[in-house]
C-alpha cells in the first residue's frame, strides 16, 4: 500500500534530474485528482439553487407536474396501472329534438259504429236431400234469413229432385204440411218439372213436416216426406 503524498516541486531535494528512476515513478508529473461530489453534495447544490431561484424552481415543478398528468391522460386505458382513473372516451354528441311547448291533445278514438241491421235477405242454405224413392225422386229444401222487422224470420223452398225424364212424367204434386199451415188450401204444383214443383213458404224458426204426393201421367203415384228444420 502506497503512502499518501503530494506532488513535489522541482527544487525539492531528491527530485532533480539526478534522482533515481524509481523515485520519479512514484510521483509522475501531470497526474491530477478530480474531486467528484457525492450524493450529499448534489443534494446540497440542488437545495442551494432552489433557495437562490425560488420562482424558477416553482415554475419548473409545475411544468413537470402538468407534463406528467398529460402523459398519463394520453396513455390508452389498458396501459394505465390499476387504481388510476382513465380519461373518459370521447363520444359523438347526439342532438336531442326540441320538445314543443304545447303538445296537441290526444284524440279519443271514436267508438265503432253500431252494426246496422241487414236490409237484404241472407244467402240460401241448402240441406241434404231425403232418401230417394223407387224412381229416384227425393225432397230437398233450402232456407235463408230475412231482414229483421218483418213478420217472418225465414224464407224456405221445398222441391222434388230427381232425373229429368222422371220429373217430366209427373202430372201434379200435392203438398201437405204438418202441422197444417194457417191458410191451408190446395197446395198443388203443375208444369214445373224444371223447378222441381217447388213449395214456397216463410215463418219463424223451428221444425215442421212436409209431404209430397206425386201423381204421374200414367196414373201411378209416389209419396215423399221429410222433416224441415230452421234455426231458432
Amino acid at each position: 500500500m502506497r503512502e499518501p503524498h503530494t506532488e513535489a516541486g522541482a527544487d525539492e531535494p531528491g527530485n532533480g534530474p539526478d534522482a533515481p528512476r524509481e523515485r520519479r515513478q512514484l510521483a509522475p508529473r501531470g497526474l491530477e485528482r478530480v474531486a467528484r461530489p457525492g450524493r450529499g453534495g448534489a443534494l446540497t447544490l440542488w437545495l442551494g439553487w432552489i433557495r437562490a431561484q425560488p420562482l424558477l424552481a416553482v415554475a419548473l415543478l409545475g411544468f413537470c407536474v402538468v407534463a406528467m398528468v398529460g402523459l398519463l391522460m394520453s396513455l390508452p386505458a389498458d396501459l394505465l396501472p390499476a387504481g388510476h382513473t382513465a380519461r373518459p372516451p370521447r363520444t359523438a354528441t347526439v342532438p336531442i329534438p326540441a320538445v314543443p311547448s304545447e303538445s296537441p291533445a290526444s284524440r279519443i278514438p271514436s267508438e265503432p259504429p253500431a252494426a246496422e241491421p241487414p236490409t237484404q235477405p241472407g244467402p240460401w242454405i241448402e240441406e241434404a236431400p231425403s232418401s230417394p224413392s223407387a224412381r229416384g225422386l227425393a225432397l230437398v229444401y233450402r232456407h235463408r234469413l230475412l231482414p229483421p222487422g218483418g213478420e217472418s224470420r225465414y224464407e224456405w223452398i221445398v222441391q222434388v229432385r230427381g232425373p229429368r225424364p222422371v220429373l217430366d212424367a209427373v202430372d201434379v204434386v200435392t203438398w201437405t204440411m204438418e202441422p197444417a199451415a194457417k191458410n191451408d188450401g190446395d197446395l198443388t204444383s203443375r208444369n214445373r218439372a224444371a223447378d222441381g214443383f217447388p213449395l214456397f213458404g216463410d215463418g219463424p224458426g223451428g221444425w215442421f213436416g212436409v209431404s209430397a204426393r206425386i201423381r204421374f201421367r200414367d196414373g201411378t203415384e209416389e209419396a215423399l216426406s221429410r222433416r224441415i228444420e230452421l234455426p231458432d
